[in-house]
């Protein structure tokens, strides 16, 4: 195949309602994932991980926690001179309680992939967590000879909870035929859209352009979209790990899955690497009176209680008699003497006092706002 030169639009309008409190001040983006990453280190990882060099980050007003985390993209090797990070304005709105991108925005940035000489744009988002390998799908985007390529998997069972989840059909050349609004708790399996699109970028301005030629209110997804009922778009089947980050059900349920290493391998032990950006810090330390199992633990944490099936950020500090059950515990966490605390995530820098009990559930885990000290006691 000969060398295509890819640039890739990270589109980081994603609504956020049902992951809040976590989102309240960041977007979906900016949460942190497995103790050390962020998600959006998964998109950024795997457009690196395909030779792109040129990345627009179309942000939604909150700027600063994705400025601090990627600052000039060199833990991605994304501080080059021949291309990097750019960030631009999606002109974020708020339509019936849903956060949606203004198409204008991207119209008003074309010269980001005019000015990448880029033959193909890969446009993605950072709430389907998922390692891929987008040199395959460019292969298959050319195998097929298809205008546009949309990333798909199949999947049995799920919850949407009641987020814009769409599902394709697909004819027997794997051509998409149809565009559908997937059911909650459908039976079967269904092929679910994953919002990644390949194409080249000349078909991606032209697009833009005739749609904002239109006079319409359009976001980028509501394009894209009538672009494939209306254009020649190919399926691409991933097969990988896949959750999809759209509630604090699923962030909660992600986190659980790393615990098992057959999850964690699927996403972090393939060929290419996940970056993150890089914070050196001690090792943990670990009293006499600690017991861990089932758990993930970050650098730099003091433990002195008991923890199972939990995952730790750095610096957490876990005190005597306290038990940690199926909790996300993020940075700078202080627990106190005689806690106990299960199915429980809280944000950074949150203190528990002495002797506090707080207890959730699997279905619905209990969230605690950054920088809060809770006392819950019998």
């Amino acid at each position: 195949m000969n060398h295509y030169k890819i640039c890739g639009i990270l589109n980081l309008s994603e609504s956020k309602q049902l992951t809040n409190p976590l989102t309240r001040y960041r977007p979906v983006a900016g949460l942190p994932f497995c103790s050390r990453y962020r998600l959006i280190d998964f998109p950024l990882s795997n457009l690196v991980s395909a030779g792109v060099e040129s990345i627009g980050i179309f942000m939604n007003g909150q700027y600063r926690s994705i400025y601090d985390h990627v600052l000039s993209g060199s833990d991605w090797d994304l501080d080059s001179l021949n291309g990097g990070i750019f960030f631009f304005d999606s002109g974020t709105e708020q339509v019936n309680g849903l956060i949606r991108d203004n198409l204008e925005a991207f119209h008003n940035n074309l010269e980001f992939i005019e000015k990448s000489r880029s033959d193909f744009v890969v446009i993605m988002g950072s709430r389907a967590l998922c390692t891929i390998d987008i040199q395959a799908i460019l292969r298959h985007h050319l195998e097929q000879k298809a205008e546009i390529t949309l990333v798909y998997k199949t999947v049995s069972g799920f919850d949407t909870d009641d987020q814009p989840v769409t599902c394709i059909e697909l004819d027997e050349n794997n051509c998409v035929r149809k565009m559908k609004s997937c059911l909650l708790n459908q039976d079967g399996p269904s092929a679910v859209n994953m919002e990644i699109y390949v194409m080249r970028c000349s078909l991606f301005t032209k697009l833009i352009r005739r749609f904002m030629a239109w006079n319409e209110v359009y976001s980028l997804r509501d394009a894209l979209h009538q672009s494939v009922k209306k254009i020649k778009t190919n399926g691409y089947e991933y097969t990988g790990y896949l959750k999809n980050i759209h509630s604090i059900k699923s962030y909660y349920d992600a986190h659980m899955d790393m615990i098992e290493e057959s999850n964690r391998s699927a996403l972090f032990g393939g060929e290419y690497r996940i970056h993150t950006k890089i914070k050196n810090e001690v090792p943990s330390y670990y009293g006499k009176n600690a017991a861990v199992s089932n758990s993930l633990v970050a650098n730099g944490c003091m433990i002195n209680g008991m923890i199972s099936h939990s995952l730790l950020s750095r610096n957490v500090t876990i005190d005597m008699e306290s038990k940690i059950i199926g909790s996300i515990l993020m940075k700078g966490c202080v627990v106190g003497k005689g806690v106990y605390l299960r199915n429980v995530i809280m944000d950074k820098e949150v203190h528990i006092e002495p002797g506090s009990r707080i207890i959730g559930s699997v279905e619905h885990p209990i969230v605690i706002e950054k920088k809060s000290t809770i006392y819950l006691g019998t």
